[in-house]
């Protein structure tokens, strides 16, 4: 009975990576936590090893034929989660499982409440990923460019924007490695709220940063702490592959807008729970 429990819910983590782009371990550690009786640092510890595969790869494969995807972006995001990764997860071994847990119903409140703002922020005029395409061009300025200041500067020097991707998907990578999850519920809004990025498009450039093994580092903290659970791994990892491919051809048929709204009131609504479980007892 827990084996099918366990394979179910592999399942749907693996629908919401690729409806949302995300990389599954902000549903999939409070699941392992309340449904499986697990403790926070092997949820976290066991997320990130099942992260490992490149799970994503099905997902990414259906953005990538609709052109949703920036590949020089998604490079700079997988090569910045590796040491963030692994200083995230020497942190996160340094707390108690009680702390943690609360401090991880308090990350994925705010990551809703990022994902809320980007409703209003994402795919604006003058740095859209749109309209710069993979190759990096700079877009127009004028009447109609961005009133955004920060993404008027990133889009009149694309060095400073390479940079500032990367110095932000190792912010990212940390909470990847101190959370237990794959970044993408971060990284799809901060590509939106500060690059421009369309919706569709950050998710499918997320993407290139969670099917390599950006975690590895990450895991390997929690590794050798003996904070990993194999056996429930290995049983979450088919259908986390099989629900991402369902996903990803879902998230082109459904509303950017309407998407962000009820995954952010999720996201919101899980993390209060578990902040106030954590802490209230």
């Amino acid at each position: 009975m827990r084996e099918a429990l366990i394979l179910v819910l592999g399942l749907g983590v693996g629908v919401l990576v690729g409806l949302m782009g995300i990389g599954g371990g902000t549903v999939a550690v409070p699941a392992m936590v309340y449904l499986l009786a697990m403790d926070q640092h092997a949820a976290q510890g066991t997320s990130l090893f099942m992260q490992l595969p490149p799970l994503g790869l099905g997902a990414l494969w259906v953005y990538w034929k609709k052109g949703a995807v920036d590949l020089r972006a998604g490079i700079l995001c997988a090569l910045g989660f590796l040491p963030g990764g692994y200083l995230g997860g020497r942190l996160a071994l340094a707390l108690s499982s009680h702390n943690l847990q609360g401090l991880f119903g308090v990350f994925l409140a705010l990551s809703a409440v990022m994902l809320w703002a980007q409703r209003n922020g994402a795919g604006k005029p003058g740095l859209s990923a749109s309209t710069r395409g993979d190759a990096g061009e700079v877009p127009r300025t004028g009447p109609s460019a961005s009133l955004d200041p920060a993404r008027d500067t990133f889009a009149r020097d694309d060095n400073l924007r390479q940079i500032a991707i990367f110095a932000m998907s190792c912010v990212v990578g940390m909470a990847s490695g101190l959370f237990g999850i794959g970044g993408g519920v971060l990284l799809v809004p901060l590509l939106a709220l500060l690059f421009g990025f369309e919706q569709h498009r950050a998710q499918g450039t997320s993407l290139i940063a969670l099917v390599p093994p950006t975690g590895l580092f990450g895991f390997l903290a929690y590794y050798r702490a003996h904070q990993v659970d194999m056996t429930v791994a290995l049983l979450l990892i088919p259908g986390f592959f099989l629900g991402g491919i369902l996903g990803g051809r879902l998230a082109a048929r459904l509303s950017p807008h309407r998407m962000r709204i009820a995954f952010a009131a999720f996201l919101f609504l899980l993390g209060a729970w578990q902040a106030v479980s954590a802490w209230a007892t």
